[in-house]
């Protein structure tokens, strides 16, 4: 099987699904390429896990600086409209709370402007305003006390497996073709002027491979584990262990606990895992029917860098949190809702990934017909429409419309032998918002 196109997008995640509804719409010929979600997760191969397969992602509007703020804001304004034409619900509007030390205070000035500058509405709390909103909530100790942030508008967490399926409905809906494969290789044919895409052969088939003009490369935290780039092509990115605990509720606590937003704890100190930064989701359906409160960290040394394509694969493959990774979860848990008496704990397994300057590459290799947007940073599930959107309009060399410069975004590489910094900046608090 051969196809052509004008742009392949490699990667059907959070990012790529995005990218291919934005380039579709301009009029480009689109095939996007990801696999399925692997029914057996634990036996799955490392292509085939998915930073987006999962139940809930933090959405609010004020960011944690004037990027991830401009980005979530357009994201999340248009929610409820790919809802509607997707016909596909995944965003649930409970609000957003952020409870930032203090000591932070002229850092969430500037975040408060720039959320003005997005007509982002903010309710600002003290520590008895939360006890009052908010009587199951128990704020934990910060160094000169704390503040709330509440977002109570385009605020609330969505559910990632729909947002992409929402996605990848409108964007096929446009005209582009969906390929559920995996790359095995891609490489520019100099003498055609094209670039060559193999793809993993259906069971019992031959080889599958797509030509096409351009190439967008949005294969997600794993990209340097795959063979989405064309060697000897290495990302500058660093990819992190993200322990989480689900605890399962029901009845009245269940009802109790529906009522909170998402929330997110800002510790300014550097006081390792006693560091109180973490983030927490309310109860969520997952597919198994329970409903389940998500708890998890920031960056504290519990979170530990996956290095090889091994340490990734395993990670994933045991969904298991090491005791250092479930103790301080748990004591956050305790600490954040003491009242909590869960029917039981499961454990879950994600990335998050990390570049130098903590913002998305979105940008060229090489030449401008070889693209890359990759690199969530953690923040990357709400703002992935805006950063589809900015994807699609470098893949096409339409003039950037962001108001930071498009260099911001240029995309570095690295090798094997360069040796990144022990604690780069990004590993000491205050974390921000995840």
């Amino acid at each position: 099987m051969h196809k052509n196109a004008d742009v392949v997008v490699i990667g059907a995640g959070m990012f790529g699904s995005a990218a291919a509804k934005y380039l579709s719409r301009a009029g480009a010929d689109t095939v996007v390429v990801g696999p399925p979600e692997p029914t057996r997760p634990a036996v799955a191969g490392l292509a085939d896990i998915g930073a987006y397969h999962d139940e809930s992602r933090i959405a609010r509007c004020l960011g944690w600086d004037r990027f991830w703020g401009t980005v979530d804001t357009r994201s999340t304004a248009r929610y409820r409209e790919i809802e509607a034409e997707s016909g596909v619900g995944f965003f649930r509007e409970c609000g957003a709370l952020a409870v930032i030390s203090l000591s932070l205070r002229q850092h969430t000035g500037a975040m408060l402007r720039a959320g003005e500058d997005d007509g982002v509405a903010v309710e600002r709390m003290s520590a008895a305003d939360l006890r009052r909103a908010f009587p199951v909530l128990h704020v934990p100790p910060m160094a000169g006390g704390i503040e709330g942030l509440l977002e109570r508008r385009n605020a609330g967490y969505l559910a990632p497996r729909q947002l992409v399926r929402a996605q990848l409905r409108l964007a096929v809906a446009s005209g582009a073709r969906l390929l559920r494969s995996t790359v095995t290789s891609l490489r520019r044919d100099e003498r055609a002027g094209r670039w060559r895409v193999r793809l993993e052969p259906a069971e019992g088939g031959s080889p599958a491979s797509v030509t096409a003009e351009r190439v967008l490369v949005a294969a997600g935290s794993l990209v340097n584990h795959s063979r989405a780039l064309p060697p000897p092509h290495q990302l500058d990115l660093r990819v992190f262990t993200e322990p989480n605990l689900l605890f399962e509720v029901g009845g009245d606590q269940l009802r109790q606990l529906e009522e909170l937003p998402t929330i997110v704890t800002i510790d300014s100190e550097d006081t390792g895992n006693d560091n109180h930064s973490a983030y927490l989701i309310p109860p969520v359906r997952y597919p198994d029917g329970r409903w389940y409160l998500r708890i998890g960290p920031a960056m504290q040394p519990i979170v530990h860098e996956l290095r090889t394509a091994q340490d990734a694969h395993r990670w994933h493959a045991c969904q298991r949190t090491t005791p250092e990774q479930a103790a301080f979860l748990t004591r956050m848990t305790r600490t954040l809702l003491p009242g909590l008496e869960p029917l039981r704990i499961r454990e879950a397994c994600c990335v998050v990934d990390k570049t130098p300057s903590r913002y998305p590459y979105i940008g060229h290799l090489d030449d401008r017909t070889l693209t890359v947007a990759v690199g969530g940073n953690g923040h990357g599930a709400r703002g992935s429409d805006e950063i589809g959107r900015l994807a699609a309009t470098t893949a096409l060399n339409q003039p950037w419309d962001f108001p930071l410069p498009q260099q911001t975004f240029t995309p570095t590489t690295t090798t094997a032998a360069d040796a990144p910094p022990d604690r780069p900046d990004y590993l000491r608090p205050p974390f921000g918002l995840c």
